[in-house]
């Protein structure tokens, strides 16, 4: 006759009880760490052009960050799955594009992104009206040709006085922007609760603005681990 053993069973869904809320943390804890507002007044309308990464050859462009804590960078990246060996490495650098401030890199095992890279370093709190430069280099030991990786660009008047640089074709591109948008935090957790509330707000009913965010967010977490708590615990009626 096989034997029950509940204390044994009542230790194991302890611990899957606690990896579960150690894995809720993760996920929100992960949002809010990654989480960025990103410029809403880059928009691309116009031309648009394929900016061919070569190895070895940076893609530049300056721009002047529009508040304090930037803390990422979005740019449109085409052919994006590399081969073994191959990798972009993209920096945020001073105005002169020297002195590099933040750097990260796009490995061959990576994700590929969709449509848009998220470039994300820490924030620089006082960023505001600061001149930065964004640089994008690609590494390959093979030859890829025209299947190279690319960057989104866009020409139009509205971007008139703006430029970028291809080391691979040593030019200045005029009256021309690569596809990024800068992106910021506001420097603390309730901050930016309080800015996704914002950017949220045209898309929720009435009832849902102002503190409504922070409820939901407060109710799916507490309701989830109770939820899962009753699930995990609940003895098997007799």
């Amino acid at each position: 006759m096989l034997h029950f053993d509940w204390k044994k069973m009542k230790n194991e869904k302890i611990w899957i009880l606690a990896l579960f809320v150690c894995g809720l943390f993760w996920i929100f804890g992960s949002f809010f760490v990654n989480l960025s507002f990103p410029d809403s007044s880059y928009n691309f309308p116009g031309k648009t052009y394929q900016v061919k990464l070569d190895s070895g050859k940076p893609v530049t462009q300056t721009f002047t960050a529009k508040e304090n804590d930037l803390n990422q960078i979005k740019i449109v990246l085409g052919n994006s799955s590399l081969q073994l060996g191959e990798k972009i490495v993209f920096e945020l650098a001073d105005a002169t594009c020297e002195k590099t401030l933040a750097q990260g890199t796009y490995h061959f095992y990576d994700m590929s992104p969709f449509i848009y890279y998220h470039f994300t370093f820490p924030a620089l709190s006082d960023s505001l009206g600061q001149t930065y430069c964004f640089k994008v280099t690609y590494y390959s030991p093979i030859n890829r040709k025209g299947d190279r990786p690319y960057l989104g660009a866009s020409e139009g008047e509205q971007f008139l006085g703006w430029s970028y640089t291809n080391a691979g074709n040593p030019l200045i591109y005029e009256n021309r922007t690569l596809q990024m948008r800068p992106a910021y935090g506001t420097g603390s957790f309730f901050g930016d609760l309080e800015q996704l509330n914002n950017r949220l707000s045209q898309y929720k009913p009435g009832f849902l603005k102002g503190t409504g965010l922070t409820l939901i967010f407060s109710l799916f977490f507490i309701g989830t681990i109770a939820l899962v708590y009753l699930l995990v615990f609940k003895k098997e009626e007799k």
